[in-house]
């Protein structure tokens, strides 16, 4: 009897038993009680509310933001880390009332230590409908990361309502070797086939988000949070860094990039390093000269930091340097502000947002029903991209000179943004297709 008793705890113990890992479509396992909800976000395993479209399963998880931190959400630990050996791709199912375009971003964390993580953006295309949101975790190392983090709309304070409120489901890796391609300078975080990821580290929280003061450029938000580190920031990129090495000297060592900052004279820093080595650095550092405006950044790793190591010892001792990380308001903990920040890109600082937009650029007709005609009298423009009101790349022309036609006949009506590249910087104009 005690034998026959025993096998049958057992056997209990064995089927009450559910692994956390992937994939995970919540039919039985995993339940609400393994999610860490943080912040002001609160995850639920329910009955599915909106079945139908591409997602009729029984059960989906809820996760609803109401108040707390703009960071608000939830996450859950798996029984094992993650292999990105093969499968570089996360995805999931999302349904939500709120706007299209609204930031869906999944990061992924040791969760034994969150500093550790890696977090990549994205945005809703529809809205009262489920659709699949693929993320690209090329560059992730595998046997680091155990821990999925759920941030929905982040950087906006929830309230509880329809719009803060968020259904997801089916969250699994995929082979996406046909998928994005790694960054590499100049960053613009303009298109939609390259991996605009970034890392964030000391108490940073950054999301790839559409410009605030222009609907047609795509930044980068970096919020350093009410509970930061001196040297919370963000890797540009991922792990693995750049595609190629930056191809600086000591006779040509200028990085420049645009920023936003609420505050003049707010330190930022930028560092470089070996993606391979991060004992092999250099860091500069500049102050912000407009408060609530863009502006071009100059770092000259010439002149590195104080208590840094040197661009000279570096170049001398045959280091090479191909990732790059930005930490705004470097010496402060516990800023809880915004920045903002874009086009990074290797070399001097020629020419300044001020001076570029003395260039006149003309679109005609505007309104238009089948095509437009781009033109400026004294740049040459070498491309134009034009985006729909969602960031995506709708159109992309290779230009050598003054004018151009932009054919918009297969577009949809409404408001479009042109991206004019010259040589000696980037502009957007609107067009409007009827």
């Amino acid at each position: 009897m005690k034998k026959i008793t025993l096998l049958c705890m057992l056997f209990v113990v064995s089927i009450g038993y559910a692994q956390i890992a992937l994939p995970m479509d919540f039919e039985g396992s995993p339940v609400t009680g393994d999610f860490i909800d943080f912040d002001g976000g609160g995850a639920t395993v329910k009955a599915n509310p909106q079945s139908g479209g591409i997602n009729t399963s029984a059960t989906v998880v809820e996760l609803i933001r109401n108040g707390g931190q703009v960071w608000a959400g939830s996450k859950i630990v798996l029984d094992s880390k993650l292999d990105f050996s093969t499968n570089k791709g996360l995805r999931m199912k999302v349904y939500t009332a709120a706007p299209i375009g609204t930031a869906v971003t999944l990061k992924i964390e040791d969760a034994a230590n969150g500093a550790i993580n890696v977090e990549i953006p994205g945005v809703t295309t529809v809205t009262n409908a489920w659709e699949t949101i693929e993320y690209d975790f090329a560059g992730a190392a595998s046997g680091t990361y155990d821990a999925l983090v759920f941030l929905f709309d982040l950087g906006s304070t929830g309230d509880g309502t329809a719009t803060s409120t968020f259904l997801f489901d089916d969250v699994e890796q995929f082979d996406n070797s046909g998928g994005l391609a790694q960054i590499d300078l100049p960053v613009d975080f303009e298109g939609s086939t390259t991996n605009f990821a970034v890392t964030d580290f000391g108490g940073n929280s950054s999301s790839l988000v559409v410009d605030p003061t222009d609907s047609g450029n795509m930044v980068i938000q970096s919020i350093k949070g009410a509970v930061s580190e001196t040297w919370a920031g963000t890797t540009i990129g991922t792990a693995a860094g750049f595609a190629t090495n930056i191809p600086i000297s000591n006779s040509d060592s200028k990085m420049n990039i645009r920023v936003w900052s609420p505050d003049a004279n707010t330190p930022v820093r930028l560092k470089i390093e070996d993606a391979a080595d991060d004992t092999h650095t250099c860091e500069t550092e500049v102050l912000t000269t407009s408060a609530g405006a863009w502006e071009v950044l100059e770092f000259d790793f010439s002149n590195e930091a104080s208590g840094t190591a040197t661009l000279a010892n570096g170049i001398a001792n045959g280091w090479i340097y191909n990732k790059a990380s930005i930490f705004f308001d470097f010496g402060t903990a516990n800023s809880n502000k915004t920045y903002y920040f874009d086009d990074l890109k290797f070399g001097e600082a020629s020419l300044s947002i001020d001076s570029f937009e003395q260039t006149t650029f003309k679109a005609y007709p505007n309104p238009t029903r089948d095509s437009w005609t781009i033109k400026t009298q004294n740049k040459n423009i070498e491309s134009i991209q034009v985006f729909d009101v969602l960031g995506k790349n709708v159109i992309s022309l290779a230009v050598n000179g003054n004018q151009a036609a932009i054919d918009g006949s297969n577009l949809k009506t409404g408001l479009y943004f042109a991206q004019i590249k010259t040589d000696s910087g980037i502009n957007s104009i609107k067009l409007i297709k009827q």
